[in-house]
């Protein structure tokens, strides 16, 4: 597909349950190749459970960047554990180890941009992504 212009709602996208993601940590695959032709970019909404989380985990190539839109939480990041609520930012490099847990009492909500995408990231949930106007 060519890139693309879109502009969707967040609830036309399912929520999705990803391996490593463990508790109600859901997430939405907003921006994607798949979804609109975007090469250099993912865009992530996720919604995580009290008691959710992400495990710590290190990406290679790829950087990601939180933006945390509401609850509390821990970011840990190389080791590091850092107290996270709206407002906040993380940046996480390639080769950083990182993961994020819901410790609050409601819903950790926040949006994820990375780049470059992880090619076996996209073939592993390939059955989840949605283009506009198409049907699963």
């Amino acid at each position: 597909m060519a890139g693309q212009g879109i502009v969707r709602k967040v609830t036309e996208f399912e929520w999705v349950d990803l391996a490593g993601h463990r508790d109600a940590a859901l997430t939405k695959l907003l921006v994607t190749k798949e979804t609109c032709g975007a090469q250099n970019l993912d865009v992530f909404l996720s919604s995580y459970a009290p008691k959710a989380y992400a495990e710590e985990h290190v990406h290679e190539r790829t950087e990601e960047c939180f933006y945390i839109i509401a609850g509390e939480g821990l970011f840990v990041l190389d080791g590091e554990r850092h107290l996270v609520g709206p407002g906040t930012i993380v940046f996480a490099p390639p080769g950083t180890r990182h993961g994020i847990f819901n410790t609050g009492m409601s819903d950790l909500v926040f949006v994820v941009a990375a780049s470059p995408p992880e090619p076996e990231f996209h073939e592993q949930y390939a059955d989840y992504f949605v283009a506009p106007g198409e049907a699963r």
